[in-house]
């Protein structure tokens, strides 16, 4: 029954993901209109999603448990770095290469897919947890991950660490810890704004499958082991390990979900920026998000059920 209902949600989203790659093939919906509504995604939907977990009391989270989480956040990025450098290490000789690779095999797309998915599969209560993994996540990402594609120190600049998912986060711990108490009117609003973030992510990552050279996908064998990496060897492994440390189910089930979501997003924008393979980015994309809507229910069911 458990994987049934997985597999529902699971086949829900991935319609809807279908629908925006047949609308972005169509150019119904442009490259331009793919960052209008990322745009709408990052700075309300959201954000709403992350307010909306905490002020209608789904997250039931102490302070003991949200200093927990964050520790244990930052465990499971040590757990992926020590699982993908050594093996990608082997299949590159450019450093860049080998950095993007590593990058993406650590990376998830915790923002786009992350909040739908494993809401879908845990429960909104999830989503303030997510919230929580997206801010070391964020300042790995902007500091160690632009190192990785690169292969040099950047300047450290703050303004790439401020997102309003960010900032969402760190106003829902307070409401959280302090459990105040919202109008019906405030509630409502988020929770119905927070609703869209599922939809609307999902059809905004199928449209811009929809611009991936289909061809191109298996154009670097390279390719192949990395999506092994990420979407099977780091999330059991991580599972393996974290379940010996955390006691809390839906802790566990977050940071397993996760880090079996696809390559992020953030990958070919940034190699494009620092000196990266963007066409190796943009396939790694392609493979691993097509390939969890398979492997996640799998690792879900087997592991965490």
């Amino acid at each position: 029954m458990y994987l049934q209902v997985i597999l529902n949600q699971m086949a829900v989203l991935f319609l809807l993901m279908a629908a925006g790659f047949i609308i972005g093939k169509a150019k119904l919906l442009t490259v331009e209109g793919n960052k209008l509504f990322s745009k709408f995604i990052i700075y309300v939907a959201l954000p709403c999603t992350i307010l909306s977990s905490v002020v209608e009391n789904e997250a039931d989270i102490t302070a003991f448990d949200t200093v927990y989480f964050l520790l244990m956040t930052l465990l499971t990025f040590a757990i992926a770095f020590a699982i993908a450098l050594p093996v990608v290490y082997l299949l590159g000789k450019k450093k860049t290469d080998r950095g993007l690779l590593s990058f993406m095999s650590v990376f998830s797309n915790c923002g786009f897919m992350g909040f739908p998915i494993t809401i879908a599969v845990l429960g909104v209560s999830s989503a303030f947890y997510v919230a929580l993994f997206n801010i070391p996540f964020t300042i790995l990402l902007f500091s160690v991950g632009i190192v990785m594609i690169s292969g040099k120190r950047e300047k450290f600049d703050l303004k790439r660490f401020i997102n309003p998912t960010l900032v969402a986060a760190f106003i829902a711990i307070p409401i959280a810890l302090a459990d105040i108490s919202f109008p019906y009117v405030i509630r409502e609003t988020l929770k119905i704004t927070g609703a869209t973030t599922a939809p609307i992510a999902m059809i905004v990552v199928g449209s811009a499958l929809a611009y991936v050279p289909l061809k191109s996908v298996f154009s670097d064998w390279r390719i192949l082991p990395v999506t092994f990496l990420k979407l099977i060897a780091v999330p059991f492994i991580t599972w393996l390990i974290l379940r010996q440390i955390i006691t809390n189910e839906l802790m566990l089930g977050v940071l397993v979900v996760i880090s079996a979501m696809p390559t992020g997003a953030m990958s070919p924008m940034l190699a494009i920026e620092y000196g990266g393979n963007e066409h190796l980015a943009s396939i790694g994309i392609f493979l691993t998000t097509l390939l969890c809507g398979v492997t996640v229910p799998m690792l879900v069911y087997f592991l965490l059920l």
